[in-house]
């Protein structure tokens, strides 16, 4: 029975661990999506600040720059924005799922630690 209840106790050290660098990536991912959200929100506020409609604004592509009509870019942003708003979506949820399966697996060690 010892030797059955310390292979489950590492199998669950195990899947901690798993889960622990799964969230650490996952919130990772989050800020990376937070911050290009906001950067979004700043280059939309500075293109209706400083250009008319159909003005040209100049899009980096690499090494080059591609005049784009403002309305053009502006609708890409929107596009790219709603992108990130659904990957944070789906990563919010990822992040409670594995947030409480942590929890969970922690929970249950200490259970099966206290039993011996």
């Amino acid at each position: 029975m010892d030797k059955a209840m310390q292979k489950l106790l590492m199998e669950m050290d195990n899947q901690l661990n798993k889960s622990q660098a799964e969230l650490s990536i996952v919130n990772l991912q989050l800020g990376r999506v937070d911050t290009n959200l906001k950067l979004i929100e700043h280059t939309r506020k500075q293109i209706s600040r400083h250009c008319e409609k159909d003005e040209t604004v100049w899009q980096g592509i690499g090494k080059a720059f591609v005049g784009r009509p403002t309305g053009s870019y502006l609708k890409e942003m929107d596009a790219d924005e709603s992108q990130f708003k659904e990957t944070k979506s789906g990563l919010g949820k990822k992040k409670v799922y594995l947030e409480t399966t942590v929890e969970k697996t922690a929970d249950n060690m200490r259970q099966l630690v206290g039993k011996v």
